[in-house]
């Protein structure tokens, strides 16, 4: 059972259905006490009265600290939290959230080309919505495929004729390539969306212009080979133990076992809530945040060590 140490508990005051398989979530203090501020990219981790755990982009106003606004998509193979959510989740209940973390922020650019595809709408949403006040030179495409799905239409329409929408069942499929092909020197691309989605767009990032270049978030890790699981040590310098982790063990449990408290939140390698940072030995990264194999970023719960041994801070 996941800890609830260093969570806020808030409650749900509005559900809206943006789509026939999407809806909009606002939490809120019971005391409407402000609530920790963020800024576009950010994702709050949410557990639900079941225990479930799971991420989710903000897609509200960052200047709006009364609330947080999540979407949750409804997906047929749901491990728990969408299908609760979808069938379950009322207004007044109750739910236990995290602070907002940013793994997906906005850089400093001459130009920005916004890209999401179905639920990826949420981080790209609140990062329009900035750009547009800061008076940015910016533009996005939102795909879909059926206009049914177009999530958060009347904002997005607020936004104006920098914002396209494509519908797939009714214009076939999107020409990534060309839309990419098209952007000036230095504009830096954001996207989010389904796994296709992403590996499509990471595979033509060779093709951007110079100064340019592709982030994304995932939903979902990506595919990676690695080596069999091996056991090795874990020696964490600030709480001076040494902890074992066998081979079929993940790190992050292990050092659970051992008493050593290291955050976890998606247990897949793609939030970064249990990054450790390596001091001595080679990581084996089996996580979806890390573009540098030869990164001293390590996230415990998938990855392991090529080494024998791993000091870590902790």
């Amino acid at each position: 059972m996941r800890s609830r140490a260093g969570m806020i508990p808030l409650l749900v005051s509005e559900i809206v259905s943006e789509t026939p398989s999407i809806v909009s979530v606002r939490l809120e203090a019971s005391d409407g006490s402000p609530l920790p501020p963020w800024v576009p990219g950010a994702h709050i981790d949410v557990q639900l009265i079941t225990r479930h755990e799971r991420q989710y982009s903000l897609c509200g106003d960052p200047a709006d600290l009364t609330g947080y606004r999540i979407a949750v998509l409804r997906e047929p193979a749901s491990r728990g939290g969408s299908y609760y959510i979808h069938s379950f989740l009322r207004v007044g209940s109750r739910v236990w959230v995290r602070p907002p973390r940013n793994l997906f922020a906005l850089s400093e650019a001459p130009a920005y080309l916004l890209l999401a595809a179905g639920i990826g709408i949420t981080p790209i949403l609140a990062m329009a919505r900035h750009l547009a006040a800061e008076g940015a030179d910016w533009r996005m495409s939102y795909l879909a495929r059926h206009r049914d799905g177009i999530a958060f239409s009347a904002e997005l329409e607020g936004l104006g004729d920098r914002v396209t929408t494509h519908i797939s069942s009714e214009r076939g499929r999107l020409d990534l390539a060309g839309l990419l092909a098209d952007i000036a020197p230095g504009t830096e691309v954001y996207a989010c969306g389904p796994q296709g989605f992403i590996d499509e767009l990471a595979g033509l990032a060779d093709a951007l212009p110079e100064g340019s270049s592709i982030h994304v978030e995932r939903f979902e890790p990506k595919p990676r080979e690695h080596r069999p699981n091996e056991a090795f040590s874990v020696v964490c310098s600030r709480s001076e133990v040494t902890v074992e982790v066998p081979a079929q063990r993940s790190m992050l449990d292990a050092l659970a076992d051992a008493g050593v408290s290291v955050g976890g939140s998606c247990l897949r390698g793609v939030c970064g809530s249990c990054a450790l940072n390596v001091l001595e030995g080679l990581p084996e990264h089996r996580d979806s945040l890390n573009a540098d194999d030869d990164s001293m970023t390590i996230y415990p719960c998938v990855s392991r060590s090529i080494s024998r041994e791993l000091v870590v801070d902790v």
